[in-house]
């Protein structure tokens, strides 16, 4: 059909140029005389083929050049040279690759076409060709491009972390008023720890694991075989790691996990249950330098109003836990609750289908409680759990991240598996987000009409 009217308007284009030629004296006719309705038909063919986005940058200088070749319809385009196209008046070489890219074959060149006889019969490529061949293009840039050098999640401010929350469409709730923790009369009582009698955070980080373990151990948590072990992983400072919707990727680690027994460290991290993030406040710091002035020239600091005494979530402590957070969902198989402690104040995180819920200034009893709650769930203690198993508002969050697991997994968020958690609308646009925007396409891919038929 669409050849038949091409051949139409080709037949009119050659009526108008006639009539033209006996209408105009000699040397008149030229580009600026080309038919408007050869021009268009052109354009459409192209459009046809390249979208409208692409077949913008023929003008129409560019469409009368092509006519004038010759090169009028798609049979003739399919014919098209290299040679043929570069023939002055040239096309620019990016849109002689573009024509030969689509419609003919790149290694063509005019003496193949002399060659009559020996040429190779065209054969139609299937839509399932034509996709397959559009998704190993997308494949081939995903693996070609250079990587983009991380950023670290311990440098991340509120600020940045709450604009990645809002690109995932997470939403932020205050868990003190939605849903507060309380600890039931008769449950033990749990004891801060003295972060003062230590130099530093990593100095203190064996001592405070050991703590938060014996703190569980009250609530009936149990840790040895067939239960939990506290890992302590504080010199690991990358092996979380995360793609934000933007392109840009962290990574960083945290001091701390409970995971279940008997696991490497490396695999700690990818069977998380709670993560840890210690941070000594302002005061123990001021403490631990008053106790041993030797180790320090400088003057003893003063506390002011911008260097509070107790561990506050803002700036960069709260930025990290959130990025810790959300690389631990993109890489677990199990939803992970976050503790930002000075093991004096927690702040707890969690994510919970569209939201991210924050306990913040929990004292030690309210913290512990929440936590060993959180670890005497039968599947806790499992390992490598399947999502079917967990449930829906667990397991949302998990599905989501998935998709932004770091650019070194970007082939493995391309497989059914992981499409098949999401709805029909969702794996269409999760699918092409990762084809465009992972793969830094500079012109988008279109979407082809294969992939819109299969998920629609």
């Amino acid at each position: 059909m669409l050849k038949a009217c091409l051949s139409q308007v080709r037949r009119h284009q050659m009526t108008r140029s006639r009539k033209s030629d006996l209408a105009q004296p000699s040397g008149c006719r030229g580009i600026g005389s080309a038919d408007p309705m050869s021009i268009a038909a052109l354009r459409q063919v192209l459009a046809e083929k390249l979208g409208e986005r692409d077949t913008r940058r023929f003008s129409d200088v560019h469409l009368q050049n092509l006519l004038d070749k010759e090169y009028s319809d798609e049979g003739a385009l399919q014919d098209a040279t290299r040679e043929g196209l570069q023939t002055p008046p040239a096309l620019p070489p990016a849109l002689v690759d573009k024509v030969l890219k689509v419609f003919g074959q790149p290694g063509k060149n005019s003496t193949e076409d002399e060659a009559g006889p020996s040429k190779k019969p065209r054969t139609e490529i299937s839509g399932a060709a034509k996709l397959s061949q559009q998704m190993d293009e997308v494949l081939a840039l995903l693996k070609s491009k250079p990587a983009s050098k991380p950023r670290s999640i311990s440098n991340v401010g509120s600020a940045e972390a709450d604009s990645i929350l809002f690109e995932l469409n997470f939403l932020q709730e205050d868990g003190n008023l939605a849903c507060p923790i309380v600890v039931p009369a008769g449950s033990p009582s749990c004891c801060p720890f003295d972060y003062s009698q230590h130099p530093s955070e990593d100095a203190g980080t064996p001592a405070l694991l050991t703590h938060h373990q014996l703190q569980l151990h009250q609530f009936g948590v149990h840790f040895g075989r067939s239960g939990f072990q506290m890992y302590d992983v504080h010199g690991r400072k990358k092996d979380l790691q995360v793609t934000a919707p933007s392109g840009l990727q962290y990574n960083g680690g945290v001091d701390g996990i409970a995971a279940p027994y008997a696991l490497t460290k490396a695999g700690a991290f990818t069977e998380m249950r709670i993560a840890y993030e210690h941070k000594q406040s302002e005061a123990q710091k001021q403490l631990y330098r008053e106790a041993h002035p030797h180790q320090f020239q400088d003057s003893l600091s003063e506390f002011t109003a911008t260097n509070p005494r107790e561990l506050a979530f803002t700036g960069k402590r709260k930025g990290q836990a959130i990025l810790a957070l959300l690389a631990a969902h993109a890489m677990n198989s199990y939803p992970v609750l976050v503790d930002l402690t000075d093991g004096v104040v927690h702040h707890l995180l969690q994510l919970a289908g569209t939201s991210l819920i924050a306990w913040t200034h929990l004292s030690p009893d309210q913290a512990y409680y929440k936590q060993a709650l959180w670890l005497k769930n039968p599947q806790a203690a499992e390992r490598q759990n399947l999502l079917e198993a967990i449930p829906e508002a667990d397991a949302a969050p998990l599905k989501k991240m998935r998709l932004y697991k770091p650019e070194a997994a970007t082939l493995a968020q391309l497989s059914p598996e992981l499409l098949e958690d999401l709805s029909p609308t969702e794996r269409l646009a999760r699918a092409f987000h990762v084809f465009n925007n992972v793969a830094d396409i500079a012109s988008p891919l279109p979407m082809p009409d294969a992939v819109a038929a299969w998920y629609g």
